[in-house]
């Protein structure tokens, strides 16, 4: 397992920035939702950021505390969508080579932050996300398998992987898109799929050991809210 180390870090994210952020830019990838919550984070792109800047940053907007820990594993769904609902995130410890922006075996915090954190500094996305924990947990606790295979899939296939229909165009909705190159293939228009409820009872789920080569594209944030809160009356 690897370690936080504050040198190499710093040096990985400037590399991982510039890469990265010229491929989003490359593609017109960027959503307006991720370009405006990045703005209010006030980040150097040079360095890492740490876990007391990014909560004072989101402080006035959203309110999330993010926690470092010590850890490089992703939490269980039901510990996840815990701490999002009490407005807590958990920061893992390393980020990742460049030469693991295609993938990288354990979770960092590269990803974390560059696929998280700005969508989190938006209202209109936060309530969606505390909406979706909510929903989670309810339906974990009524036993409910069958609207948490539906919760799965919305947080696998679009929280992770989405694409959202802009005025501008497509866009990259999924916090993975933001912090790996997966997002060259889903820029593929032969890999885009028009979102439909239908999608729910097609076996897809999010395996996030492999390119999903496939990514579904949904109309709007609106759309997301309504079909999350459509799941939660069914509880």
């Amino acid at each position: 397992m690897r370690t936080f180390d504050l040198v190499h870090d710093d040096d990985h994210w400037k590399q991982l920035f510039e890469i990265h952020f010229q491929s989003l830019q490359s593609l017109n990838a960027i959503s307006t939702l991720w370009i405006s919550g990045f703005s209010k984070l006030g980040l150097n792109q040079n360095k890492r950021p740490q876990a007391e800047q990014l909560t004072l940053a989101l402080k006035s907007y959203t309110g999330y505390t993010f926690v470092q820990t010590n850890e490089n594993v992703i939490l269980d769904q039901k510990s996840w969508y815990t701490m999002i609902s009490n407005y807590q995130m958990p920061l893992t410890q390393f980020v990742r080579r460049p030469d693991e922006l295609d993938y990288c075996d354990e979770p960092d915090i590269w990803h974390d932050i560059m696929g998280h954190v700005p969508f989190l500094a938006e209202k209109s996305y936060s309530d969606m996300y505390q909406l979706l924990a909510r929903t989670y947990l309810r339906a974990l606790d009524e036993d409910r398998s069958d609207l948490l295979i539906e919760l799965d899939f919305i947080g696998g296939m679009l929280i992770e992987l989405g694409l959202i229909r802009e005025s501008s165009g497509i866009k990259a909705f999924g916090a993975t898109f933001y912090s790996s190159s997966e997002v060259k293939i889903a820029f593929d228009p032969k890999n885009q799929i028009s979102f439909s409820t239908q999608a729910f009872t097609s076996g897809a789920s999010y395996d996030r050991h492999s390119f999903q080569g496939k990514y579904y594209v949904f109309d709007s944030l609106a759309q997301l809210i309504q079909l999350i809160q459509q799941i939660s009356d069914r509880i």
